[in-house]
Protein backbone atom coordinates (compact mmCIF):
# COMPACT_ATOMS: atom_id res chain seq x y z
CA UNK A 1 0.00 0.00 0.00
CA UNK A 2 1.40 3.85 -0.79
CA UNK A 3 1.26 6.05 1.85
CA UNK A 4 0.15 8.71 -0.91
CA UNK A 5 -1.49 8.84 -4.74
CA UNK A 6 -1.03 11.96 -6.89
CA UNK A 7 -3.65 11.90 -9.44
CA UNK A 8 -2.21 13.81 -11.77
CA UNK A 9 0.87 14.33 -13.33
CA UNK A 10 0.94 18.03 -14.14
CA UNK A 11 3.39 21.12 -12.45
CA UNK A 12 1.51 20.70 -8.93
CA UNK A 13 1.16 16.76 -9.46
CA UNK A 14 4.30 16.43 -9.96
CA UNK A 15 5.72 18.89 -7.53
CA UNK A 16 4.28 17.27 -4.90
CA UNK A 17 4.95 13.98 -5.29
CA UNK A 18 8.81 15.18 -5.33
CA UNK A 19 8.39 17.38 -2.08
CA UNK A 20 6.88 14.08 -0.28
CA UNK A 21 8.71 11.03 -1.73
CA UNK A 22 11.66 13.50 -0.59
CA UNK A 23 10.01 13.47 2.74
CA UNK A 24 10.09 9.55 2.90
CA UNK A 25 6.80 8.53 2.06
CA UNK A 26 5.82 6.19 -0.02
CA UNK A 27 4.07 7.82 -3.53
CA UNK A 28 2.59 6.78 -6.67
CA UNK A 29 1.34 9.46 -9.49
CA UNK A 30 -1.31 8.79 -11.77
CA UNK A 31 -0.79 10.71 -15.17
CA UNK A 32 -4.05 9.95 -17.76
CA UNK A 33 -1.40 10.89 -20.61
CA UNK A 34 1.79 12.51 -20.88
CA UNK A 35 3.46 14.92 -17.75
CA UNK A 36 2.48 18.15 -18.32
CA UNK A 37 0.82 16.89 -21.51
CA UNK A 38 -2.72 19.56 -20.66
CA UNK A 39 -2.21 23.18 -19.09
CA UNK A 40 1.38 22.48 -17.26
CA UNK A 41 3.19 22.84 -21.21
CA UNK A 42 1.05 25.17 -22.32
CA UNK A 43 1.50 28.24 -20.24
CA UNK A 44 3.51 31.69 -20.86
CA UNK A 45 6.57 30.19 -20.57
CA UNK A 46 7.18 32.41 -17.63
CA UNK A 47 8.67 32.69 -13.83
CA UNK A 48 7.48 36.11 -12.77
CA UNK A 49 5.93 37.72 -9.79
CA UNK A 50 3.00 38.73 -12.22
CA UNK A 51 3.13 42.44 -12.58
CA UNK A 52 -0.54 43.10 -13.53
CA UNK A 53 -2.09 41.43 -10.38
CA UNK A 54 -1.08 44.49 -8.46
CA UNK A 55 -3.51 46.47 -10.30
CA UNK A 56 -6.40 43.99 -8.76
CA UNK A 57 -4.79 44.22 -4.90
CA UNK A 58 -3.07 40.88 -4.87
CA UNK A 59 -0.28 41.92 -3.36
CA UNK A 60 0.11 38.52 -1.65
CA UNK A 61 -0.04 36.31 -4.22
CA UNK A 62 2.93 38.75 -6.02
CA UNK A 63 4.83 38.95 -2.98
CA UNK A 64 4.90 34.90 -2.80
CA UNK A 65 5.34 34.58 -6.74
CA UNK A 66 8.38 37.44 -6.94
CA UNK A 67 10.07 34.98 -3.59
CA UNK A 68 9.74 31.91 -5.84
CA UNK A 69 11.01 33.41 -8.79
CA UNK A 70 14.21 34.25 -6.97
CA UNK A 71 14.09 30.35 -5.45
CA UNK A 72 13.46 29.25 -9.07
CA UNK A 73 16.66 30.67 -10.20
CA UNK A 74 18.70 29.37 -7.48
CA UNK A 75 17.33 25.72 -8.05
CA UNK A 76 16.67 25.76 -11.68
CA UNK A 77 19.37 27.73 -13.33
CA UNK A 78 19.30 25.50 -16.20
CA UNK A 79 15.66 25.87 -17.55
CA UNK A 80 15.12 29.57 -15.93
CA UNK A 81 16.95 32.72 -16.78
CA UNK A 82 16.08 36.65 -16.97
CA UNK A 83 14.29 38.37 -19.50
CA UNK A 84 14.45 42.05 -19.45
CA UNK A 85 11.12 43.21 -20.51
CA UNK A 86 9.97 46.45 -22.45
CA UNK A 87 6.48 48.12 -21.85
CA UNK A 88 5.93 51.08 -24.25
CA UNK A 89 3.87 53.65 -22.78
CA UNK A 90 0.18 54.15 -23.48
CA UNK A 91 -1.35 56.89 -21.58
CA UNK A 92 -4.83 56.08 -22.95
CA UNK A 93 -4.08 52.55 -21.33
CA UNK A 94 -2.92 53.61 -18.04
CA UNK A 95 -1.11 57.01 -16.91
CA UNK A 96 2.46 57.03 -16.46
CA UNK A 97 2.50 57.26 -12.80
CA UNK A 98 0.32 53.84 -12.38
CA UNK A 99 2.71 52.16 -14.04
CA UNK A 100 5.66 53.67 -12.49
CA UNK A 101 3.56 53.02 -8.88
CA UNK A 102 3.55 49.59 -9.71
CA UNK A 103 6.87 49.03 -10.86
CA UNK A 104 7.95 49.83 -7.75
CA UNK A 105 5.99 48.17 -5.80
CA UNK A 106 7.09 45.47 -7.75
CA UNK A 107 10.90 45.92 -7.34
CA UNK A 108 10.30 46.01 -3.63
CA UNK A 109 7.63 43.26 -2.87
CA UNK A 110 10.64 40.84 -2.73
CA UNK A 111 13.26 40.77 -0.10
CA UNK A 112 16.11 39.70 -1.87
CA UNK A 113 16.10 40.67 -5.80
CA UNK A 114 18.06 38.74 -7.77
CA UNK A 115 17.50 40.87 -10.74
CA UNK A 116 18.20 44.36 -12.06
CA UNK A 117 15.63 47.35 -11.07
CA UNK A 118 13.04 48.91 -13.11
CA UNK A 119 14.08 51.87 -14.90
CA UNK A 120 12.50 54.23 -17.36
CA UNK A 121 13.73 54.32 -21.04
CA UNK A 122 13.34 56.85 -23.93
CA UNK A 123 12.05 54.69 -26.52
CA UNK A 124 14.20 56.85 -29.48
CA UNK A 125 17.33 56.23 -27.84
CA UNK A 126 17.14 52.81 -26.42
CA UNK A 127 17.32 49.67 -28.47
CA UNK A 128 14.40 48.34 -26.86
CA UNK A 129 12.33 51.05 -29.40
CA UNK A 130 14.23 50.18 -32.70
CA UNK A 131 11.42 47.39 -33.48
CA UNK A 132 8.38 49.79 -32.54
CA UNK A 133 6.36 51.64 -34.65
CA UNK A 134 6.48 54.35 -32.57
CA UNK A 135 10.32 55.14 -31.61
CA UNK A 136 9.38 58.92 -29.67
CA UNK A 137 8.19 58.70 -26.02
CA UNK A 138 8.62 56.56 -22.62
CA UNK A 139 8.99 53.38 -22.09
CA UNK A 140 9.78 51.29 -18.83
CA UNK A 141 11.96 48.21 -18.45
CA UNK A 142 11.62 45.38 -15.51
CA UNK A 143 12.73 42.08 -14.99
CA UNK A 144 11.21 38.67 -14.93
CA UNK A 145 12.02 35.29 -15.35
CA UNK A 146 11.52 32.63 -18.64
CA UNK A 147 11.48 29.20 -18.00
CA UNK A 148 10.81 25.74 -20.24
CA UNK A 149 7.31 24.68 -18.55
CA UNK A 150 7.75 21.17 -19.93
CA UNK A 151 10.69 20.44 -18.53
CA UNK A 152 10.39 22.24 -15.17
CA UNK A 153 7.57 19.21 -15.19
CA UNK A 154 10.03 16.68 -16.24
CA UNK A 155 12.80 17.34 -14.11
CA UNK A 156 10.19 17.67 -10.88
CA UNK A 157 9.12 13.89 -12.05
CA UNK A 158 12.57 12.91 -12.51
CA UNK A 159 13.52 14.06 -9.40
CA UNK A 160 10.30 12.24 -7.33
CA UNK A 161 11.82 9.15 -9.27
CA UNK A 162 15.10 9.74 -7.33
CA UNK A 163 13.30 9.61 -4.33
CA UNK A 164 11.77 6.58 -4.79
CA UNK A 165 8.54 7.75 -5.71
CA UNK A 166 6.78 5.45 -8.64
CA UNK A 167 5.44 7.52 -11.65
CA UNK A 168 2.85 6.05 -14.17
CA UNK A 169 1.90 7.41 -17.40
CA UNK A 170 -0.78 6.48 -19.78
CA UNK A 171 -3.18 5.29 -16.81
CA UNK A 172 -6.59 6.92 -16.00
CA UNK A 173 -8.35 6.50 -12.87
CA UNK A 174 -11.09 4.76 -13.39
CA UNK A 175 -13.05 4.70 -9.55
CA UNK A 176 -12.33 5.16 -6.41
CA UNK A 177 -13.25 3.69 -3.07
CA UNK A 178 -13.28 4.03 0.55
CA UNK A 179 -12.55 1.16 1.75
CA UNK A 180 -11.61 0.83 5.54
CA UNK A 181 -9.73 4.39 5.96
CA UNK A 182 -7.85 3.79 2.88
CA UNK A 183 -8.28 4.25 -0.78
CA UNK A 184 -9.06 1.68 -3.32
CA UNK A 185 -7.83 3.16 -7.10
CA UNK A 186 -8.71 1.08 -10.15
CA UNK A 187 -7.34 1.74 -13.49
CA UNK A 188 -7.94 0.12 -16.79
CA UNK A 189 -4.69 -2.18 -15.81
CA UNK A 190 -4.24 -2.25 -12.18
CA UNK A 191 -5.54 -1.49 -9.15
CA UNK A 192 -3.48 0.11 -6.12
CA UNK A 193 -4.21 0.65 -3.11
CA UNK A 194 -3.10 3.88 -0.86
CA UNK A 195 -3.60 5.79 2.63
CA UNK A 196 -4.53 9.51 1.25
CA UNK A 197 -5.13 10.72 -2.55
CA UNK A 198 -3.90 13.96 -3.94
CA UNK A 199 -6.54 15.46 -6.50
CA UNK A 200 -3.93 17.06 -8.57
CA UNK A 201 -5.83 16.77 -12.03
CA UNK A 202 -6.04 20.76 -12.45
CA UNK A 203 -8.74 22.00 -14.78
CA UNK A 204 -9.86 18.52 -14.05
CA UNK A 205 -10.02 19.05 -10.50
CA UNK A 206 -14.18 19.11 -9.44
CA UNK A 207 -15.09 16.95 -12.46
CA UNK A 208 -12.78 14.02 -10.96
CA UNK A 209 -14.64 14.48 -7.95
CA UNK A 210 -17.85 14.39 -9.58
CA UNK A 211 -16.99 11.33 -11.83
CA UNK A 212 -16.11 9.37 -8.59
CA UNK A 213 -19.00 11.06 -6.28
CA UNK A 214 -16.83 12.77 -3.45
CA UNK A 215 -18.33 16.03 -4.32
CA UNK A 216 -19.12 17.77 -1.10
CA UNK A 217 -21.37 20.93 -0.36
CA UNK A 218 -17.75 22.99 0.30
CA UNK A 219 -16.62 21.70 -3.06
CA UNK A 220 -15.17 25.30 -4.96
CA UNK A 221 -15.74 25.31 -8.25
CA UNK A 222 -13.26 26.18 -11.07
CA UNK A 223 -13.57 28.43 -13.94
CA UNK A 224 -11.77 27.45 -17.00
CA UNK A 225 -9.72 30.06 -18.91
CA UNK A 226 -8.49 29.15 -21.97
CA UNK A 227 -5.20 30.98 -23.29
CA UNK A 228 -3.87 30.88 -26.46
CA UNK A 229 -0.49 31.90 -27.71
CA UNK A 230 1.11 32.34 -31.51
CA UNK A 231 4.52 31.83 -32.44
CA UNK A 232 6.18 33.14 -35.68
CA UNK A 233 9.68 33.66 -37.61
CA UNK A 234 11.62 36.53 -35.34
CA UNK A 235 10.15 39.56 -34.88
CA UNK A 236 13.14 41.45 -33.39
CA UNK A 237 16.87 41.10 -32.72
CA UNK A 238 18.03 41.14 -29.38
CA UNK A 239 16.87 38.96 -26.12
CA UNK A 240 14.81 41.17 -24.56
CA UNK A 241 10.94 40.77 -24.41
CA UNK A 242 8.02 43.59 -24.76
CA UNK A 243 5.05 44.04 -22.11
CA UNK A 244 2.36 45.48 -24.32
CA UNK A 245 -0.50 47.48 -22.60
CA UNK A 246 -3.79 46.17 -24.84
CA UNK A 247 -6.90 49.17 -25.24
CA UNK A 248 -8.70 46.59 -23.73
CA UNK A 249 -6.53 46.56 -20.48
CA UNK A 250 -5.37 43.00 -21.14
CA UNK A 251 -1.40 42.87 -21.60
CA UNK A 252 0.08 41.10 -24.19
CA UNK A 253 4.15 38.90 -23.72
CA UNK A 254 6.12 39.58 -27.05
CA UNK A 255 9.67 38.05 -26.23
CA UNK A 256 12.01 35.48 -28.32
CA UNK A 257 11.74 31.72 -28.33
CA UNK A 258 14.11 29.38 -29.68
CA UNK A 259 16.26 31.62 -30.64
CA UNK A 260 14.91 31.99 -34.64
CA UNK A 261 11.07 32.83 -33.34
CA UNK A 262 9.20 35.01 -31.49
CA UNK A 263 6.59 33.86 -29.22
CA UNK A 264 2.98 35.92 -28.64
CA UNK A 265 0.73 35.50 -26.04
CA UNK A 266 -1.82 34.98 -24.34
CA UNK A 267 -5.63 35.80 -24.61
CA UNK A 268 -8.19 34.45 -22.32
CA UNK A 269 -11.37 33.59 -23.06
CA UNK A 270 -13.98 31.28 -21.12
CA UNK A 271 -13.82 28.15 -21.93
CA UNK A 272 -15.95 24.78 -21.42
CA UNK A 273 -15.19 22.06 -23.20
CA UNK A 274 -12.64 19.05 -22.56
CA UNK A 275 -9.22 21.01 -21.40
CA UNK A 276 -7.16 18.23 -23.65
CA UNK A 277 -9.11 20.24 -26.97
CA UNK A 278 -8.27 23.33 -26.59
CA UNK A 279 -7.22 24.95 -29.63
CA UNK A 280 -6.70 28.71 -30.69
CA UNK A 281 -9.92 30.36 -32.18
CA UNK A 282 -10.03 33.00 -35.50
CA UNK A 283 -10.70 35.08 -33.33
CA UNK A 284 -7.57 34.56 -30.73
CA UNK A 285 -5.51 34.64 -34.02
CA UNK A 286 -6.74 38.02 -35.01
CA UNK A 287 -6.41 39.54 -31.38
CA UNK A 288 -3.02 38.87 -31.04
CA UNK A 289 -1.79 39.70 -34.56
CA UNK A 290 -3.68 43.04 -34.62
CA UNK A 291 -1.64 43.39 -30.98
CA UNK A 292 1.76 43.14 -32.65
CA UNK A 293 0.32 44.79 -35.70
CA UNK A 294 -0.15 47.98 -33.83
CA UNK A 295 3.19 48.17 -31.77
CA UNK A 296 5.73 46.33 -34.29
CA UNK A 297 7.10 47.59 -37.50
CA UNK A 298 6.98 43.87 -38.78
CA UNK A 299 3.71 42.92 -39.62
CA UNK A 300 2.06 39.66 -39.43
CA UNK A 301 -0.75 37.61 -40.65
CA UNK A 302 -1.96 33.89 -39.38
CA UNK A 303 0.10 32.64 -42.57
CA UNK A 304 3.27 33.83 -40.67
CA UNK A 305 2.59 31.23 -37.31
CA UNK A 306 4.44 28.37 -37.21
CA UNK A 307 2.86 26.94 -34.70
CA UNK A 308 -0.27 27.97 -31.67
CA UNK A 309 -0.79 26.18 -28.89
CA UNK A 310 -4.07 26.54 -26.09
CA UNK A 311 -4.12 25.58 -22.73
CA UNK A 312 -7.10 25.71 -19.97
CA UNK A 313 -6.02 27.22 -16.90
CA UNK A 314 -8.29 26.27 -13.69
CA UNK A 315 -9.42 29.26 -11.60
CA UNK A 316 -10.33 29.20 -8.31
CA UNK A 317 -13.77 30.92 -8.60
CA UNK A 318 -15.48 32.05 -5.93
CA UNK A 319 -18.28 33.26 -7.55
CA UNK A 320 -17.81 37.25 -7.01
CA UNK A 321 -16.05 38.12 -10.29
CA UNK A 322 -16.78 38.16 -14.11
CA UNK A 323 -14.39 39.60 -15.78
CA UNK A 324 -11.46 36.56 -15.78
CA UNK A 325 -8.52 39.39 -15.40
CA UNK A 326 -9.24 39.68 -12.03
CA UNK A 327 -9.95 36.23 -11.06
CA UNK A 328 -7.03 35.11 -8.30
CA UNK A 329 -4.19 33.43 -9.71
CA UNK A 330 -3.52 31.88 -6.19
CA UNK A 331 -5.32 28.38 -4.82
CA UNK A 332 -7.08 26.53 -2.66
CA UNK A 333 -6.51 23.32 -0.72
CA UNK A 334 -9.31 21.41 0.61
CA UNK A 335 -8.94 18.15 2.86
CA UNK A 336 -11.73 16.22 2.56
CA UNK A 337 -12.80 13.11 4.52
CA UNK A 338 -14.85 9.90 3.17
CA UNK A 339 -15.34 7.10 5.46
CA UNK A 340 -11.99 7.76 7.10
CA UNK A 341 -10.11 8.07 3.81
CA UNK A 342 -8.78 11.25 2.93
CA UNK A 343 -8.45 13.18 -0.29
CA UNK A 344 -6.74 16.56 -0.79
CA UNK A 345 -7.84 18.82 -3.34
CA UNK A 346 -5.86 21.11 -5.25
CA UNK A 347 -8.08 24.36 -6.86
CA UNK A 348 -6.35 26.66 -8.72
CA UNK A 349 -2.38 27.63 -8.47
CA UNK A 350 0.41 29.08 -11.07
CA UNK A 351 3.27 27.23 -12.62
CA UNK A 352 5.69 29.99 -10.87
CA UNK A 353 3.89 28.97 -7.41
CA UNK A 354 3.59 25.38 -7.86
CA UNK A 355 6.96 24.30 -5.61
CA UNK A 356 5.26 26.20 -2.64
CA UNK A 357 1.84 25.17 -3.11
CA UNK A 358 3.88 21.19 -3.23
CA UNK A 359 4.95 21.83 -0.04
CA UNK A 360 2.05 23.25 1.68
CA UNK A 361 0.08 20.26 0.48
CA UNK A 362 2.77 18.37 2.52
CA UNK A 363 2.92 20.28 5.26
CA UNK A 364 -0.90 19.38 5.71
CA UNK A 365 -0.15 15.53 5.91
CA UNK A 366 2.09 15.86 8.74
CA UNK A 367 -0.48 14.56 11.45
CA UNK A 368 -1.27 11.69 9.04
CA UNK A 369 2.24 11.08 9.04
CA UNK A 370 4.29 11.96 11.62
CA UNK A 371 7.46 10.21 10.54
CA UNK A 372 7.85 12.83 7.48
CA UNK A 373 11.06 15.13 7.87
CA UNK A 374 10.88 18.41 6.97
CA UNK A 375 10.20 20.96 4.23
CA UNK A 376 13.37 20.46 1.89
CA UNK A 377 12.70 21.65 -1.92
CA UNK A 378 13.68 25.21 -1.58
CA UNK A 379 17.39 24.59 -0.92
CA UNK A 380 17.62 21.37 -3.34
CA UNK A 381 18.59 22.23 -7.23
CA UNK A 382 16.42 20.32 -9.36
CA UNK A 383 18.38 17.88 -11.79
CA UNK A 384 20.64 18.88 -14.29
CA UNK A 385 20.57 16.62 -17.44
CA UNK A 386 24.18 16.29 -18.77
CA UNK A 387 23.35 14.62 -21.86
CA UNK A 388 22.90 16.99 -25.42
CA UNK A 389 19.66 16.03 -27.12
CA UNK A 390 20.37 14.92 -30.74
CA UNK A 391 18.17 14.00 -33.62
CA UNK A 392 19.83 9.78 -33.10
CA UNK A 393 18.21 6.78 -31.48
CA UNK A 394 19.90 7.47 -27.99
CA UNK A 395 18.29 10.69 -27.75
CA UNK A 396 14.61 9.08 -28.21
CA UNK A 397 15.73 5.84 -26.13
CA UNK A 398 16.38 8.40 -23.11
CA UNK A 399 13.38 9.97 -23.33
CA UNK A 400 11.77 7.16 -23.37
CA UNK A 401 12.87 5.60 -20.83
CA UNK A 402 13.72 7.78 -18.63
CA UNK A 403 11.34 10.66 -19.01
CA UNK A 404 8.53 9.05 -19.63
CA UNK A 405 7.78 9.67 -23.52
CA UNK A 406 5.31 7.71 -25.35
CA UNK A 407 4.28 9.54 -28.44
CA UNK A 408 6.17 11.22 -30.88
CA UNK A 409 4.32 14.80 -29.82
CA UNK A 410 5.80 14.05 -25.97
CA UNK A 411 8.95 14.66 -27.45
CA UNK A 412 8.57 17.09 -30.33
CA UNK A 413 6.36 19.51 -28.16
CA UNK A 414 7.29 19.02 -24.38
CA UNK A 415 11.09 17.29 -24.21
CA UNK A 416 11.87 19.70 -26.86
CA UNK A 417 10.77 21.77 -29.03
CA UNK A 418 12.12 20.29 -32.10
CA UNK A 419 8.57 20.57 -33.63
CA UNK A 420 9.63 23.99 -34.47
CA UNK A 421 12.64 23.11 -36.40
CA UNK A 422 11.71 20.06 -37.97
CA UNK A 423 10.41 19.43 -41.27
CA UNK A 424 7.03 17.60 -42.19
CA UNK A 425 9.18 14.95 -43.60
CA UNK A 426 11.53 14.94 -40.54
CA UNK A 427 9.25 14.84 -38.11
CA UNK A 428 7.48 11.63 -39.93
CA UNK A 429 11.02 9.93 -39.94
CA UNK A 430 11.76 10.95 -36.28
CA UNK A 431 8.30 9.34 -35.28
CA UNK A 432 9.13 6.32 -37.62
CA UNK A 433 12.70 5.87 -35.01
CA UNK A 434 10.86 6.68 -32.45
CA UNK A 435 7.86 4.19 -32.63
CA UNK A 436 10.39 1.47 -33.55
CA UNK A 437 12.26 1.87 -30.13
CA UNK A 438 8.90 2.81 -28.50
CA UNK A 439 7.64 -1.00 -29.27
CA UNK A 440 11.12 -2.86 -28.18
CA UNK A 441 11.27 -1.04 -24.95
CA UNK A 442 7.30 -1.76 -24.15
CA UNK A 443 8.22 -5.62 -25.19
CA UNK A 444 10.11 -5.27 -22.05
CA UNK A 445 8.37 -3.20 -20.40
CA UNK A 446 8.59 -5.45 -16.34
CA UNK A 447 12.36 -3.80 -17.20
CA UNK A 448 11.00 0.06 -16.95
CA UNK A 449 11.89 1.97 -13.66
CA UNK A 450 8.93 3.63 -12.93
Amino acid sequence: MYDLCVIGGGINGVGVARDAAGRGLKVLLLEKGDLGGCTSSNSSKMIHGGLRYLEFYEFGLVRKSLGERETMMRIAPQIVSPLRFCIPHRNAVRPAWMVRAGLFIYDHLTRMNLLPKSEIINLSRHPFGQALKVKSGIGFAYSDCRVDDARLVILNAMDAKFHGAHIRVQIPVTGMTAVDGHWDIETPKEKFKAKMVINATGPYAHQFLEANGLVQRETPHLRLVQGSHIVVPKLYDGDHSYMIQCLDKRVVFIWPFENDFTLIGTTETAYNGDPKDACITQAEIDYLCGVVNSEFEKQITKDNIIWSYSGVRPLFDNGEEKDARKVTRDYKLLLDDHNGAKILNIFGGKLTTYRPLAEEVVDMLNSHFPQMTGAWTADKELPIIDFKFEFNDKTLHHFISREWARSIDDVLWRRTKWGVHLSPENQNILKQNFDRLLAEELENEEDFIY
